[in-house]
């Protein structure tokens, strides 16, 4: 099975570097970006990035989000993209570079390694800090939001862009099983409602304007069967679902697919706010 077509356990993100096959994990990042182009444009939009000379992104993957606000920053800025994965963050080098934009006008880009709950940064050094779908996999998600705060400065912006894993959709005609399975999808992340989570962080952590956009997201029959494949295969093993009861919720799901009426996804929410000054 080629790494586009493979299954992944994305809630085994937080420990990409040991997975001995990472180009899969990848090849699936990959493919999940696909469905967020609309709420990445949204959160860039909030950020307000074409006036930032500053930005951090935490948790930045292959760092395609870096080089889009670098693109959109004012000539001599800079668009910082951090990982904990030396394999992303070796995989956004080879994709981006390191350089200047020269020519192309915008913010300067660099990668580096670093760690979302104490960023390697100093207080304040940020016009506009975000992170996307990283969050659900910390166990201590509101130290990352309150170290995103600390690094931006005063009147600086901060914005997340989070699945929120409870609020997932399938039509399914067994309505039993498909619960047990997306709740055990959901639990499998770290926090796995980290969406509606968010805006309660964000004031928490001191941050003021905050704005909520909730948007569903409608997946392929494909991305949910890579999704929920290692969920179901968890309940088969721990004899929640009987090996039976695997196969009749599969191919049910599969001749929904077939005659075109596959419907699921889940809720993506973006959250954005302020830093006092």
């Amino acid at each position: 099975m080629s790494p586009e077509n493979a299954f992944v356990d994305v809630s085994s993100f937080p420990a990409v570097d040991q997975v001995s096959d990472t180009a899969t994990m990848i090849a699936m990042l990959d493919r999940l970006n696909r469905f967020l182009v609309g709420p990445k444009e949204t959160l860039i939009n909030r950020l307000s990035v074409d006036h930032a000379r500053a930005v951090l992104d935490v948790g930045c993957g292959t760092g395609g989000d870096v080089v889009d606000m670098a693109a959109r920053m004012p000539r001599g800025g800079a668009a910082v993209g951090m990982d904990a994965s030396e394999a992303m963050i070796t995989e956004a080098r080879r994709r981006h570079g390191e350089a200047t934009t020269g020519d192309r006008g915008g913010a300067d880009i660099a990668f580096r390694l670093g760690d979302a709950l104490d960023l390697p940064y100093a207080d304040h050094t940020f016009d506009v800090c975000r992170v996307e779908t990283v969050l659900q996999h910390l166990r201590d998600a509101g130290r990352a939001v309150q170290e995103m705060v600390r690094v931006t400065r005063p009147g600086g912006r901060v914005g997340a862009l989070e699945f929120d894993e409870g609020g997932w959709l399938l039509d399914h005609p067994d309505q039993p099983a498909t619960r047990a399975i997306l709740d055990a999808y959901a639990d499998s992340m770290a926090c796995g409602w980290m969406g509606r989570q968010l805006p309660r962080m964000f004031r928490e952590a001191g941050l003021t304007e905050v704005s909520v956009d909730a948007v569903v997201i409608l997946g392929t029959f494909e991305a949910a069967r890579a999704l929920l494949t290692p969920a179901v295969t968890r309940l088969r093993d721990k004899h929640v679902l009987s090996p039976q009861q695997v196969n009749d919720w599969w191919a049910a799901l599969d001749q929904q697919a077939a005659v075109g009426n596959f419907l699921g996804g889940s809720v993506a929410f973006v959250v954005t706010g302020t830093r006092p000054r």
